[in-house]
């Protein structure tokens, strides 16, 4: 048990289970290693990295796992378990991964190689940037290149020889599931009401004190 993760309302069960996968600093801040950089979580601060590589928590028996959940950051993915524990209790056939702030090549790789049977679950931030990670990644798992590219107030993607145009509002990939007519069947899940499942809890704890 870590006492800022205690003192956000993160569950004993959702401890145990992160717990081997980060370390603490010797002021007590929590510390994600991704190989070639870190996240760091302090009250203070939060700060996810760019990075190369993946972060990872859960069951490396990789041909054991079922279900792949993929994040921006640690934090979310703690978080995220800790508002779904009820629907994800059987955490030995999970495993959770954080991409940081920019998902990349070398990451979905990884993921193709070592995960390609799996059920992928996108746990990235209800926001544009968010919404952008859901399509590149879902597209990178699914072995299908796309571009996709911000003109003045559009979201414009080149997809299988196509060009497809969304407002910043209503783009996503449910939306350009259903414009370009293909299924990547991968699915999505966004907090209520908040852009992250931090602060989500961030928000929950605000009101509480209120």
């Amino acid at each position: 048990m870590h006492p800022y993760l205690t003192k956000l309302g993160i569950r004993p069960d959702v401890q145990f289970f992160f717990q081997p996968y980060f370390n603490s600093d010797s002021i007590g801040n929590l510390v994600f290693n991704y190989h070639d950089s870190f996240e760091h979580f302090g009250f203070a601060f939060h700060r996810a990295p760019d990075s190369e590589y993946l972060w990872l928590a859960g069951n490396t028996n990789f041909h054991q796992v079922r279900q792949v959940f993929i994040c921006g950051s640690a934090m979310d993915a703690i978080c995220f378990l800790n508002f779904n524990y009820s629907h994800f209790r059987h955490t030995h056939n999970l495993i959770f991964l954080s991409t940081g702030i920019k998902p990349n090549g070398e990451q979905v790789r990884w993921i193709n190689e070592t995960l390609n049977d799996k059920s992928f679950i996108l746990v990235f931030a209800d926001d544009l940037l968010g919404r952008v990670c859901d399509l590149k990644v879902a597209a990178g798992i699914r072995r299908l290149p796309i571009t996709v590219s911000i003109t003045g107030e559009q979201v414009v993607v080149t997809f299988r020889l196509r060009v497809f145009t969304f407002s910043f509002d209503l783009f996503s990939l449910n939306a350009f599931e259903k414009a370009s007519g293909f299924r990547f069947n991968i699915r999505t899940m966004k907090p209520k009401n908040a852009v992250t499942y931090f602060s989500l809890l961030n928000k929950k704890i605000f009101n509480n004190q209120s």
